[in-house]
């Protein structure tokens, strides 16, 4: 008796569903035709209208009915061999931001069918997406709301067999630092005739990370001097490889030979060499600072502080333009942070390449579970290990980089040590380390 209350009630709820479903086919069917419909299947569709021949009275009956069947079997054919595709994608570690790169998509077939006539391509984000995707753009500045740019065109694939995978190459370049997620991959399928096409989105769980751009004086006069102080540093610190003269032994066989030493052979008659060590600096620190005076309208700016350019009680500035100065303060302070990660990631491709190990902090990274003081200085040796930090990195309040900045000089080895930062004024401990500053505008 309970199952036949279960069943009556079930039936209850699933009525209204079904009558809905069956008001709305045609509706749906229509929509998705409409969809689906291509340049083909539209000039085959007025040349379908054009064989009723209303003009004349004779219709030609079986132009009309070869165009209603082609019409008809192909959104059912193209409708069944839809695709079912996995998608998986070769990234590199990382890329440098506005700079190229490739990877490769493979796409494999999960269906027993083949899978026909497809057009793959990168999705496009929806329009009030704040990172809108620029293809190809000619002679202009990226815009600020662009995410990424793709250089490639869509990818033709005649055929994937049942279980196969093909391979797509696609070029494309990130506009901003950061983790980024890619693109969906959208595939189109057009079989048959190109009649219709049905539209299959492939969800892209793979991130990259985007370090920082490089800055070269050549292409940023604005922080020309800054660069030159940076590059003048860097060389006074690379010169202590100079090697200096440590003294002279008998030479044994096997022995590297840098230079004889010929005075004290031809006295000593045997083959003297002379012995020679380097002072190298080993390790230098790196300090990056993520937070901008309060003045810039960052999150350092102190509760009840007053921006440039706002309203005050009396005031005669309109309100509307003191809210569009307000919002122009947090995107001056997030390019001038920007530009502090590009000075960073200058300064430690330079070191590497002159073989100095590098112990970077960045203010504001995690460090809840480093117990000791020196883990804010952790020595790593691989460059783009350091580069992925700084893409990571975030804008930090003045607070928290005071406390960070100030752990760092407490702990801070007999090292030479560099601080980037686009502040000038520090606590009292920082301001009087004896570390290279470089203030970056």
């Amino acid at each position: 008796m309970q199952s036949i209350v279960l069943e009556k009630e079930s039936w209850t709820k699933r009525l209204p569903q079904t009558i809905v479903s069956v008001v709305t086919f045609p509706l749906r069917t229509a929509a998705m035709v409409r969809r689906s419909a291509t340049i083909a299947s539209i000039s085959l569709l007025l040349f379908t209208i054009v064989s009723i021949n209303v003009l004349w009275g004779y219709p030609w009956s079986g132009i009309f009915a070869a165009c209603i069947s082609t019409l008809a079997i192909g959104l059912c054919a193209n409708q069944f061999m839809q695709p079912r595709l996995n998608m998986n994608v070769s990234l590199p570690r990382s890329i440098e931001a506005e700079q190229t790169f490739g990877f490769r998509v493979h796409l494999r077939n999960r269906r027993r069918l083949p899978a026909l006539q497809l057009v793959a391509d990168l999705d496009l984000p929806p329009e009030n997406d704040p990172s809108l995707r620029s293809r190809k753009p000619r002679n202009q500045d990226h815009p600020s709301h662009c995410a990424y740019e793709v250089l490639s065109d869509a990818s033709p694939i005649p055929k994937i067999g049942p279980g196969e995978s093909v391979t797509a190459d696609v070029k494309m370049r990130f506009w901003k630092r950061g983790i980024h997620t890619m693109p969906d991959m959208t595939v189109k399928s057009m079989f048959p005739f190109c009649l219709f096409e049905y539209t299959t989105r492939i969800p892209s769980q793979s991130t990259v990370a985007v370090t920082p751009k490089r800055l070269y004086q050549a292409d940023d006069s604005a922080a020309r001097g800054q660069l030159s102080e940076l590059a003048a540093w860097i060389s006074t610190v690379a010169a202590a490889d100079t090697s200096d003269y440590a003294g002279s032994r008998e030479y044994q066989y096997g022995m590297p030979v840098q230079r004889w030493d010929y005075a004290s052979w031809a006295r000593l008659g045997k083959p003297i060499v002379q012995e020679f060590q380097s002072p190298r600096v080993q390790t230098v620190c790196l300090i990056v600072d993520t937070a901008v005076e309060p003045h810039h309208g960052g999150p350092s700016t102190l509760p009840g502080s007053t921006l440039p350019g706002s309203t005050l009680p009396g005031s005669a500035l309109p309100g509307k333009e003191a809210t569009r100065t307000s919002d122009a303060n947090p995107r001056l302070s997030a390019e001038t942070i920007e530009t502090v990660f590009s000075f960073a990631a200058t300064c430690l491709t330079e070191l590497f390449q002159r073989k100095v190990s590098v112990k970077m902090l960045i203010a504001g990274e995690s460090i809840e579970t480093a117990d000791d003081p020196h883990a804010l200085l952790d020595n790593a040796h691989d460059l783009e290990a350091m580069l992925i930090r700084l893409a990571m990195a975030r804008h930090t309040p003045a607070g928290l980089a005071n406390q960070h900045l100030e752990a760092a000089i407490a702990s801070m080895p007999k090292t030479p040590t560099l601080l980037l930062s686009a502040r000038q004024h520090f606590p009292a401990i920082v301001a009087n380390a004896a570390c290279k500053r470089i203030f970056v505008p």
